[in-house]
């Protein structure tokens, strides 16, 4: 019957001999196994795949044959009925098939209510897959109110891309339900989804879906209009909301941040108790499965099983006969967690109603009166939460990101780009395109059809009625600005441009030869606080060792350089007069901004330099960077035999600890401006030389880029030579918060109705940052005399 096995038998571990007379499932399986060998060969295995109370199904040598065969147990002694071949028939069933089984119990397929509330998942907390927008928990967790009763849409493809042309907003038609009892989820927003039942193909749609396993054939994508910032996250910008103004969510098939349906929610009825959803429960296990119902029934009877417990069972049940394993406990909680939430209460007394309602009326007053929030954003806190129930934690975080977003239009606030995040844009994120344009800042492509202001005067009056530039705001030009900009001011318009003008031209200039030093040893600093940066030492070679008569050495430990800095603080003031913008100069706000991104860049770039120009002290030592001991320091002027004495010098640095050669390899040369023609013929000269000694060893050497004429050398002699950063650290370089960038803020504050502080707007900008030589190893300079 095949191929021939030695065989084998597993020896079970010794019982107490008050366990002896029951045999676990384990024992009677190598017990039928032993049979079976026996009455097959005793040389043939017999292998068992499935056991049963009275069956078994085997598999005989090799063979991929099976076959059943029933036993019998009599003490020991095993006996085997006949053997029939069978075959292995598998039925996949869906969890969702197996969960819809109950379906019955969260309500009636044949009611009218039947798949028209569904629990959901809005929007997942953090990045956007694929988007450059991230979304923090607090402003979607300050803005729970406006997603309780937002509109539901479905619109065609079209739609949504032409948006932005629909001044009316979308059609009524396009409405298909609302959302409710919307929640934190710790990492989500979740709430009820009500269908419309005008809706019906809809409602069809989702639970076909669910009852055929689909359960992610479409999903939720929520459309914001929300103040916003720009940050760094994960060495990327993208864009977050600070305060979220207003929420409307579409029906989508590919959602964003994982909007999407969980499960049915029960239809039911204010004033129903938990016991009658149960008793409901029990009745449709007793159709599906009598003998469950009977255990279920007996021990809740008997007092010796809750409710809870119960559930338990169900879910076990279900897994099973779905074709999971019944004992997964992450899998069963699971199902506990939706059929309990399936049969909760979803009403209370109305009286109790009352007193919640009471009470978060009492607290929306204590918490916006103790807030110090302008009247102008209490108000706006207080139409969200009026007359509403709300968790506690819900207000708080509303009041704390209007905080923020108050704090980011005054002095202490940071001057970022304003605008939506959803596609439509609004008539303020039109005029911030026309400014930024004016400037030369790049705008996305779908903007630049709206075209850029003919001056600075002009976007000064477009955007603030003040023909005549007094800088005193009447009501009816505040009105104005408020309705157009949505609450922001012209100053802060001209302040989102000039930053990005900074920015842009500060990330487009050269870095001068940062980059060739520092590489991707680039660090986020969340403090002022000191920065620590260890030098780990290397390892000898592994000691050879007999295992037989040896154990492992202690290979000890290796030591350590350490290397201590903070972050400085660099920045300014400018002042755009109001002079100037009656003048109508846009040429000299222009060579104004221009200048500060070079002087940010270059600043930067000094502050890494000048610890290799004037040779500072190498903090894991005590030594000057170059230094004799440390094997880096010539005194030769640049010529053939002093490159080719620098590149020997950094070849020969060793390994801290292990003393090593680290063989390393100089690519980047930088010389003053005075050098610029020998370094140039070192590197291109290739004689014809008769003897080999009178060659150029050093030609073709350094590749284009890494000839660096520096402009912060100015002694005419000396030259360093450097290796690739990224092969081994030579300067770390940190930045506050991973902001590479500088920033511009509003360095002071207009009082209501005026636009000008002592005849001008003052722009602050700032960039925060720090480096430090971390390793000598990877430089060498030649200090001519």
């Amino acid at each position: 019957m095949g191929k021939r096995f030695k065989r084998e038998r597993l020896q079970a571990a010794a019982v107490p001999a008050a366990t002896e007379s029951r045999m676990s499932f384990g024992d009677i399986r190598d017990k039928v196994t032993a049979a079976l060998c026996d009455r097959e060969g005793k040389e043939i295995y017999c292998y068992i795949v499935e056991t049963y109370p009275d069956s078994v199904v085997y598999q005989v040598g090799g063979s991929e044959d099976l076959f059943q065969c029933s036993y019998s147990m009599e003490g020991d002694k095993v006996s085997l009925g006949e053997p029939k071949a069978v075959e292995r028939e598998v039925t996949y069933v869906p969890l969702s098939a197996a969960g819809g089984q109950l379906m019955a119990a969260v309500g009636d397929a044949g009611s009218d209510d039947f798949g028209y509330t569904w629990r959901v998942q809005i929007c997942k907390y953090g990045q956007a897959v694929g988007r450059a927008i991230n979304w923090p928990r607090e402003p979607l967790v300050a803005a729970i109110p406006l997603y309780e009763g937002a509109r539901v849409f479905c619109l065609m493809d079209t739609q949504h891309v032409q948006a932005a042309d629909r001044p009316c907003g979308k059609s009524v038609r396009e409405i298909v339900g609302w959302t409710e009892n919307v929640t934190d989820g710790g990492d989500a927003l979740i709430g009820d989804f009500q269908i419309l039942k005008s809706a019906k193909w809809l409602r069809d749609m989702v639970v076909d879906s669910f009852e055929r396993g689909k359960t992610d054939l479409i999903g939720f994508s929520h459309d914001v209009t929300a103040i916003t910032t720009t940050r760094l996250l994960a060495g990327k910008k993208v864009k977050e909301p600070v305060t979220i103004k207003s929420v409307e969510i579409d029906v989508v098939y590919s959602p964003t941040n994982e909007g999407k349906f969980i499960r049915m929610a029960a239809a039911t009825t204010a004033g129903k108790e938990d016991s009658e959803m149960f008793e409901k429960l029990l009745v449709a296990i007793k159709t599906k499965r009598p003998d469950l119902h009977q255990q279920i029934t007996t021990g809740m009877q008997a007092g010796t099983m809750s409710e809870d417990q119960a559930l338990q069972m169900v879910a076990a049940a279900t897994v099973a006969e779905a074709g999971g394993d019944a004992a997964n406990a992450t899998l069963v909680a699971s199902v506990v967690s939706n059929l309990t939430a399936a049969f909760q209460v979803q009403s209370e007394p109305a009286e109790l109603t009352e007193m919640r309602l009471l009470a978060c009326s009492m607290r929306l007053d204590n918490e916006l009166s103790g807030s110090l929030l302008p009247p102008a954003a209490q108000t706006n806190i207080r139409e969200q939460f009026a007359g509403k129930v709300f968790e506690p934690a819900t207000l708080q975080a509303a009041i704390k990101s209007t905080k923020v977003m108050v704090d980011q239009l005054t002095a202490s606030g940071r001057v970022s780009g304003a605008g939506d995040v959803r596609v439509g844009y609004e008539s303020g994120e039109k005029l911030q395109a026309a400014m930024d344009q004016m400037f030369g800042v790049k705008v996305a492509d779908e903007l630049k059809s709206i075209g850029k202001f003919s001056s600075l005067r002009a976007a000064y009056v477009e955007m603030t009625g003040d023909t005549d530039v007094t800088g005193v705001m009447t009501p009816e030009n505040a009105r104005r600005l408020q309705a157009a900009y949505d609450g922001a001011t012209f100053a802060y318009a001209l302040g989102n441009t000039l930053y990005r003008r900074v920015a842009q031209d500060y990330r487009e200039m050269s870095d001068y030869g940062v980059s060739r030093i520092v590489g991707n040893n680039i660090r986020n600093a969340k403090d002022f606080r000191k920065l620590e940066t260890m030098i780990i030492g290397y390892y000898g070679d592994l000691p050879t060792i007999d295992t037989d008569t040896d154990d492992y050495p202690d290979l000890g430990e290796v030591g350590d350089e350490m290397v201590e800095y903070a972050l400085m603080e660099k920045g300014g003031v400018i002042t755009i007069k109001r002079k100037t913008i009656i003048n109508d100069d846009l040429r000299l706000v222009d060579k104004i901004v221009s200048r500060l991104g070079r002087g940010a860049r270059r600043g930067l770039a000094r502050s890494v330099w000048t610890p290799f120009l004037t040779n500072a002290i190498y903090k894991g030592d005590g030594k000057a960077i170059f230094h004799v001991d440390h094997g880096n320091l010539g005194s030769a002027a640049y010529s053939i035999p002093a490159a080719l004495a620098g590149k020997v010098a950094m070849a020969k640095q060793v390994e801290p600890g292990s003393g090593e050669r680290l063989m390393l390899r100089p690519v980047t040369v930088a010389y003053p401006s005075e050098l610029f023609g020998i370094v140039k013929n070192v590197n291109n000269f290739n004689p014809q030389a008769v003897a080999v000694e009178n060659g150029n060893a050093m030609h073709g050497f350094f590749q284009e880029a890494g000839l660096f004429e520096n402009p912060f050398q100015t002694d005419a002699n000396d030259w360093m030579m450097f290796a690739d950063p990224n092969e081994i650290e030579i300067v770390e370089l940190a930045y506050l918060n991973g902001q590479q960038e500088p920033q511009m803020f509003i360095a002071n504050n207009p009082t209501a109705g005026q636009m000008f502080v002592n005849g001008g707007i003052q722009y602050k900008i700032q960039h925060d940052y720090n480096s430090d030589v971390i390793d000598f190893r990877g430089a060498y300079k030649s200090q001519v005399a």
